[in-house]
């Protein structure tokens, strides 16, 4: 015990060479060590197969990208609400996203984090412009608890997305970043519409009921992690414990794992990735909107010593003015009262920016009737 702790204590004095750059001064590994009551005990790839979200297939549903109503339909749109109710994520697969368009952004976006440090530091995010390049040891935000991991945030806007690749890339490079990041976000974005259709029909609802609020592309946004390997992975988390505080999410993940789902007693459970599948979450805003039937639920990432993990998460919200309250004919067909206060997802915005860093599921709580 004495030697691993000697050999421990070498290791956090070592530079985390994976954040270091010119511009900052160089952080250790101590920085990026949690609170102890973070430190994972689950492994990146410790998967059990009795406990794994379900995958729901909508071969018989998307046909050349049109629904097809019947029996297919209600039938996943049942599993989707059934699932989101009783673990708040499913695995999607045979999704209609075309591989080329998911082949193409994991390429670029591998690309762009491999550039050396001060290239990428080039598009960081600032106080006036939050989106754009991020690692928690160059970003004064982060005082503790940093994630080992780095990040690429962007709104669904052409002109920021260019406007980012061009600060990072020389002037003939940026156009196929652009590309394929735009492409990759119209076609999952389009996938969403569907989800959140298909989920409102699954509770009773007509199938315009989200996503008839999906408005403004502004509040469409993707985040791009890196997860290097880590030499301590059991004290440091690619990303803490947290809900996503968007109406749904996303996710397309590589093979190496590292993302995991908190039950409601407590313990944690790893998600196996499955081949050309996504990974859906729902956010708490969709929680608030249908009184907690499709349930948000805190989630983390873990890191490994050995690969490096990329996940590309895409994001839905609703336009900025739109009241998160739930249907009336939803409480009345599950005899519920109303569990929480109504919002705008423009008021919750700002809440996050206050609070900065998502923790848990403490952005949706204080929404509660009883707080």
């Amino acid at each position: 015990m004495a030697r691993e702790k000697e050999e421990e204590e070498v290791v956090v004095a070592q530079v985390a060479e994976p954040f270091v750059s010119d511009q900052a001064t160089k952080p250790s590994i101590k920085d990026f060590i949690w609170s102890e009551d973070e430190w994972p005990k689950l492994k990146h790839n410790n998967f059990d197969s009795s406990e794994d979200v379900p995958i729901i297939s909508l071969i018989e549903v998307l046909i050349n990208g049109n629904i097809i109503a019947g029996q297919a339909y209600d039938e996943a749109c049942r599993a989707m609400v059934e699932a989101s109710e009783k673990w708040g994520f499913f695995k999607l697969i045979d999704h209609g996203v075309p591989p080329e368009i998911i082949r193409e952004v994991e390429r670029q976006c591998s690309e762009l984090f491999s550039l050396p440090m001060e290239k990428k530091l080039r598009g960081g995010r600032s106080k006036e412009l939050p989106f754009g390049y991020i690692n928690s040891a160059s970003d004064p935000s982060y005082t503790h608890n940093l994630p080992w991991a780095e990040s690429i945030q962007l709104i669904q806007s052409p002109q920021l997305v260019t406007s980012f690749a061009q600060r990072v890339y020389d002037e003939d490079q940026h156009h196929a970043f652009s590309d394929a990041l735009m492409e990759y976000m119209e076609a999952v974005e389009e996938l969403g519409r569907v989800i959140l259709g298909m989920l409102a029909h699954g509770l009773g609802l007509s199938d315009e009921c989200f996503t008839k609020c999906l408005s403004e592309k502004e509040n469409m946004m993707i985040r791009v992690n890196q997860y290097p390997p880590c030499p301590l992975p059991d004290k440091c988390l690619g990303l803490g414990s947290h809900s996503d505080p968007h109406t749904l999410t996303i996710l397309l993940q590589d093979e190496v794992g590292g993302l995991q789902v908190q039950k409601e007693d407590g313990e944690w459970i790893g998600i196996k990735p499955v081949p050309n599948s996504f990974i859906v979450n729902i956010g708490d805003t969709l929680d608030a909107w249908t009184n907690g039937s499709l349930k948000s639920v805190v989630h983390r990432a873990v890191v490994n010593k050995e690969k490096k993990r990329l996940s590309i998460a895409y994001f839905l919200s609703p336009a900025n003015k739109t009241v998160v309250e739930c249907p009336g004919e939803l409480l009345d067909q599950r005899g519920e009262q109303r569990k929480y206060k109504s919002f705008t997802w423009g008021e919750f915005k700002r809440e996050l920016l206050i609070q900065k860093r998502v923790v848990k599921k403490t952005a949706l709580e204080r929404y509660l009737i009883s707080n």
